[in-house]
C-alpha cells in the first residue's frame, strides 16, 4: 500500500491571481486544507517543506489569554491553604501563622486598596514607585515597613510571572528605600543594675521579675508570656514557645528551641511565681489570667519614670521592653562572650551552632552566669 504524503499543493483561482493550498491530516485523519499565500508552486513547495520540518503542519490552535486583575490573582494568597505556602512547606521552610496573617493583613490594607483592580500585565515599575510614594507621604509608614510590603507584592509577583501571566516582575526593579528606622537604644549597664536592684522602684513585682528575666536572657515578651512552672529546670529554664495575639501558645520566632542559665537567686523567684500559677498555668499571670504585653511593658516604662528616666527621654533614646535584648547581647560581647554562645542565649541561632549547643550543660554557660549576676549585683528579694 502506497504511503501517504505528508501534504499535498494545489492551486486555486482567486478573482486576481492564484494561490497554492496545502492539504494534510491531523491526529484524527482528517483532511485539513491551509492557504501557503504564495503565488508560484516553488514558493508554495519551499514554504510549505519548512512546515513540515518544524511539525507545524497543522496549525495548533491558541488558547485564548485569560487577562487577570491583580485582585483576582491574589484571592486566597497568604491562607495556610495558599499553594505559595504549601510549596515553601514542601521545599523545607514552613511559614508560621504569624507570618503568613501578618502578610495578609498587609496586602489587605496597603497592597489590594491601590492595584485590586489593576490588570497583572498593567503593573509597572513606575507604578509601584509611586505606590511606595504614596505608602511614606501620604500614609506615613516607616521605609523599613513600606519595604516589607514591597517585599511581599515582589512574592506574589514573582510567583505570576512562574505561571507564565506576566513575562517579568516589575517589583524587582523597584529599588528600596533607606531604612530610616531609629536605633533601638539601650539601657547602660550602671542603669539596668540600679532600676533592677532598687524593688522601690516598680509598681509590680510581677512585671519587675520580667524585665529581670529578659535582662539576663534575652527572651522576647511572648517567649517570657508563654512560659510555664514544666519549663523551669535544674539551673535553666527551656524555652519552646511563645504566644500569638490572642495568647495561645505557638512556636518561637525562629522556630528554634533554646535552654538558657539562670542565677539562683532568679530561679528561685520564677519558682515562687511557679507555685502560684499550678501546674498547667503560665508563670507570668495574675489570678489564673497571664499577663498582657501591655502590663509588663507599662510597668517597666513607670519604673524608669520612677527612677529619673522620663517618658520624653525614654522616647528619644527609643528604648522599650526589646531593649532588654539588645543590652545583654552587647554585656555578653562586651565581656568577651564568644559571637556563637551570645547567638544561641538570644535566639538567633545558627545550624552550626545549634548543633554545638545541642547539649545543654549549665558549666558550659558559666562565663554567662557570672556576667548576668553582675548584672543583679544583690540578691532578689522574695516576690
Amino acid at each position: 500500500m502506497r504511503a501517504r504524503e505528508p501534504f499535498t499543493l494545489y492551486k486555486r483561482k482567486l478573482a486576481t491571481k492564484v494561490v497554492f493550498y496545502y492539504v494534510a491530516y491531523d491526529d484524527q485523519g482528517k483532511r485539513r486544507k491551509f492557504s501557503t499565500g504564495c503565488t508560484t508552486k516553488s514558493q508554495a513547495l519551499a514554504y510549505t517543506m519548512e512546515l513540515y520540518k518544524t511539525n507545524s503542519l497543522i496549525p495548533v490552535k491558541k488558547e485564548p489569554v485569560v487577562l487577570l486583575t491583580f485582585g483576582v490573582y491574589a484571592k486566597g494568597w497568604w491562607t495556610p491553604d495558599c499553594d505559595y505556602v504549601k510549596a515553601e512547606a514542601l521545599r523545607g521552610r514552613k511559614l508560621t501563622a504569624q507570618y503568613i496573617n501578618t502578610n495578609k493583613r498587609s496586602m489587605e490594607k496597603h497592597i489590594l486598596p491601590t492595584f485590586r483592580s489593576s490588570l497583572l500585565t498593567e503593573i509597572t515599575s513606575a507604578k509601584i514607585e509611586a505606590w511606595q510614594r504614596y505608602l511614606i507621604e501620604r500614609k506615613k509608614l516607616s521605609t523599613k515597613y513600606a519595604n516589607n510590603i514591597l517585599s511581599i507584592f515582589s512574592v506574589i509577583l514573582d510567583e505570576a510571572r512562574r505561571e507564565g501571566h506576566i513575562k517579568a516582575n516589575p517589583a524587582r526593579e523597584v529599588r528600596a528605600f533607606a531604612n530610616n528606622s531609629k536605633q533601638r537604644g539601650i539601657l547602660s549597664f550602671e542603669e539596668a543594675r540600679d532600676l533592677l536592684t532598687n524593688l522601690s522602684y516598680w509598681d509590680n513585682p510581677i512585671a519587675y521579675t520580667a524585665s529581670l528575666l529578659a535582662a539576663c536572657t534575652g527572651m522576647r515578651v511572648g517567649e517570657i508570656r508563654a512560659l510555664r512552672p514544666c519549663d523551669l529546670r535544674d539551673g535553666y529554664i527551656h524555652v519552646e514557645h511563645s504566644v500569638d495575639l490572642q495568647g495561645a501558645l505557638k512556636g518561637t520566632k525562629t522556630g528554634d528551641n533554646r535552654d538558657l542559665p539562670l542565677p539562683q537567686s532568679l530561679m528561685d523567684a520564677l519558682r515562687t511565681l511557679a507555685d502560684h500559677a499550678g501546674k498547667e498555668g503560665r508563670i507570668f499571670s495574675v489570678a489564673g489570667v497571664p499577663m498582657s504585653t501591655d502590663a509588663i511593658r507599662d510597668s517597666f516604662y513607670r519604673a524608669m519614670a520612677v527612677k529619673g528616666i522620663t517618658e520624653e527621654e525614654r522616647r528619644e533614646r527609643n528604648i522599650t521592653f526589646h531593649s532588654w535584648r539588645h543590652f545583654l547581647n552587647s554585656q555578653l560581647l562586651a565581656n568577651g562572650i564568644n559571637e556563637s554562645k551570645t547567638r544561641k542565649i538570644i535566639g538567633h541561632s545558627t545550624a552550626e551552632m545549634t548543633k554545638r549547643y545541642a547539649h545543654f550543660l549549665v558549666n558550659d554557660f558559666a562565663d554567662v552566669l557570672e556576667i548576668t549576676e553582675s548584672i543583679l549585683h544583690t540578691q532578689i528579694e522574695s516576690q
